[in-house]
């Protein structure tokens, strides 16, 4: 893609009452698959943008929580929002230094769902250089009327976000107007030498405003969800501890493997790459010299670069460790505490098992432990 994400800013508007939604709680906070939906819409355009570009404005009702995990998708940039959008907009370009960006992309944080086509659309076609902004658009389709009289259905568009302009001409117009614009084209649009690049818009990027709309975007969610499974096992033989989950466990035993022998996050690796048709871990950690003893915490790493798993949420992480002398009752929390900081997941979304093979099998000998891992994941 050819941008350079550090001369793009980033407004997200994430400061309204959602009054239509329910008000009781922000709509930007409810939960799609136990995620909030504004962090589904912050992982999609952190996949574009840096996260020193972005300023989120919020209301003055949010609660610390909620203000941590925004913070996870900006620099310390959130804005108290004003009663209005366009109040919002002004607030939040009084934090930005104009000469570190030639764009201004402004997005409603209540629409998750776009799609990387239209970010390519949009930003391919300011990069051109031919226009004062870009907007996806879309023709109507149903009939319209105005006080009982048909219109012609050619003189209307549907508008979306995100919308990207030139900085400086956008917060020049912004100075200068003196109504309350109701989208961000309203800002600019009296400028008789206004160019616009309108580019096709998409059902997918769907705007949640009331809770009706939250069916729709599961749908559209329920695309992207995948499932993966991984299955490890390592005979056993005397030592002084047990690698498990990047962790090491005191006991007298220790696995024999080409690496750490780490049956829990090599079960882990597995799932990641079935739930996203890669292969398994021997296709990229093969019995070679410069992985002899190499921590399972590296290789995690890498795969989570292959799969690009920044770009995803894990709805559920479910491992069942299997061993019988050992006894890992005490060390569950622990061991799920740490891989949901090797997954920067909340631990919410992550379930430990241990169980022993009842004496039976090699497992049940003590000559083995084994690992068993299911993964739900969201792909952006």
């Amino acid at each position: 893609m050819s941008y350079k994400k550090s001369k793009i800013a980033c407004i997200i508007l994430a400061s309204g009452n959602g009054l239509r939604f329910d008000n009781s709680k922000s709509k930007l906070f409810y939960k799609v698959h136990r995620t909030p939906i504004i962090e589904i819409t912050l992982k999609n355009i952190t996949k574009y943008l840096n996260k020193d570009s972005i300023y989120i404005t919020i209301s003055k009702k949010i609660t610390k929580n909620e203000k941590n995990l925004l913070l996870k998708y900006t620099e310390n940039q959130l804005v108290y929002g004003g009663k209005t959008r366009f109040a919002s907009l002004k607030q939040a370009l009084k934090n930005i230094n104009s000469n570190n960006y030639d764009f201004l992309m402004i997005h409603d944080a209540a629409r998750p769902t776009f799609t990387k086509n239209i970010m390519i659309e949009l930003l391919s076609s300011m990069n051109s250089k031919k226009y004062h902004c870009a907007v996806p658009a879309s023709k109507v389709e149903d009939t319209i009327r105005k006080n009982n009289k048909s219109v012609k259905r050619n003189d209307y568009k549907y508008y979306q976000t995100p919308q990207v302009f030139k900085f400086n001409f956008f917060r020049d117009n912004l100075e200068k107007i003196k109504i309350n614009p109701t989208d961000d084209l309203g800002v600019i649009e009296r400028n008789k030498n206004l160019k616009i690049k309108y580019i096709e818009a998409s059902k997918e990027n769907i705007k949640i405003t009331t809770k009706n709309d939250i069916g729709t975007l599961k749908k559209i969610l329920n695309f992207n969800i995948k499932y993966g499974s991984g299955f490890d096992i390592h005979k056993l033989k005397s030592g002084n501890y047990l690698s498990l989950a990047g962790l090491k466990i005191r006991c007298n035993y220790q696995a024999i493997g080409h690496s750490d022998g780490d049956v829990v996050i090599h079960s882990i690796i597995d799932a990641l790459l079935g739930a996203n048709n890669k292969g398994d871990i021997g296709t990229y950690f093969p019995p070679m010299k410069k992985y002899k003893n190499i921590s399972s915490v590296i290789l995690l790493d890498e795969i989570k670069k292959i799969i690009k798993l920044d770009n995803s949420i894990i709805s559920n992480l479910d491992c069942t460790i299997i061993c019988q002398k050992i006894r890992l009752e005490k060390y569950k929390k622990l061991i799920r505490k740490n891989i949901s900081l090797l997954m920067k997941c909340d631990e919410k979304h992550i379930n430990v098992k241990a169980k022993t093979a009842d004496n039976i099998g090699i497992i049940g000998k003590s000559k083995a432990v084994a690992c068993w891992t299911t993964i739900k994941i969201m792909n952006l």
